[in-house]
């Protein structure tokens, strides 16, 4: 990790620099906070030990392959269960996607795909907000984002954003305007470090158990050929088998 005094160096950076850091504490700070009130709004502080320690909940969750630290922030011991102010940003949007009765929007990818510009339900919000997380993230070897593509991240976001906020209520979306205009405009500290680690965190993880998914989806695909290969070769009048969706249960992960 580096040393404060290495943080502090970077933070006396080009415009393009501030740019980068300005747009992960957008997402990394303000998006954290936006989507864990809008958890809360789902599942309220005082509902959620009620709702983790349901066995239909608990079983969705063993089926959401979460990391064991993941499992550990909901489940730290037995009967005792996690709070949200505890979630990281990447268990908060597997807990949206998987807990809180959200379908995928629409489109053939469900989650991964930008929903068309005129859709602002929750869902597609929330794929507003991973799709420009991972643009964002494309700079993060540079991290650098030019002045340009700064404001239209940046306007891109922050609508997203709003538009959750005033889901949750009126008054909250008031409240989340005026923090996106202090994120803009109050100056890079050395926190702005813990914010690019996380951006980097979030978004590897995230890769990671989607490669494990279209593994189990390919091996998915095998069984279905063989086990029609095989009621192929011992009818004597082949028995249509019906075609496995390649875009099955385990799309609803991501």
């Amino acid at each position: 990790m580096a040393s404060l005094a290495d943080a502090e160096e970077a933070l006396r950076s080009t415009g393009a620099k501030a740019n980068f850091q300005r747009l992960t504490r957008l997402l990394m700070c303000g998006g954290l906070r936006l989507l864990r009130e809008t958890f809360d709004s789902i599942h309220s502080p005082a509902d959620l030990p009620l709702k983790l320690s349901n066995p239909s909940i608990e079983a969705q969750l063993r089926g959401a392959r979460l990391t064991r630290p993941e499992w550990n922030a909901l489940y730290p011991s037995p009967g005792v269960y996690g709070k949200s102010t505890d979630f990281d940003i990447t268990l908060i949007f597997r807990l949206l996607r998987t807990i809180c009765n959200l379908t995928p929007p629409p489109g053939r990818r469900g989650w991964d795909d930008l929903p068309n510009d005129s859709d602002h339900s929750l869902e597609a919000e929330l794929v507003r907000i991973k799709y420009y997380r991972n643009e964002v993230y494309a700079h993060s070897k540079t991290m650098e984002i030019t002045d340009s593509e700064f404001n239209d991240l940046w306007g891109k976001i922050s609508k997203a954003l709003i538009r959750i906020a005033a889901a949750i209520s009126h008054e909250k979306k008031d409240e989340w305007k005026k923090s996106i205009d202090d994120f803009l405009v109050n100056a890079l500290t050395p926190e702005e470090e813990r914010y690019i680690e996380e951006l980097d965190r979030w978004y590897k993880q995230d890769m990671d158990v989607k490669t494990e998914v279209e593994k189990l989806k390919e091996e998915f695909k095998t069984l279905a050929r063989d086990i029609k290969e095989e009621v192929t070769k011992q009818s004597q009048r082949p028995t249509h088998v019906g075609q496995f969706d390649d875009y099955c249960f385990f799309d609803l992960l991501f």
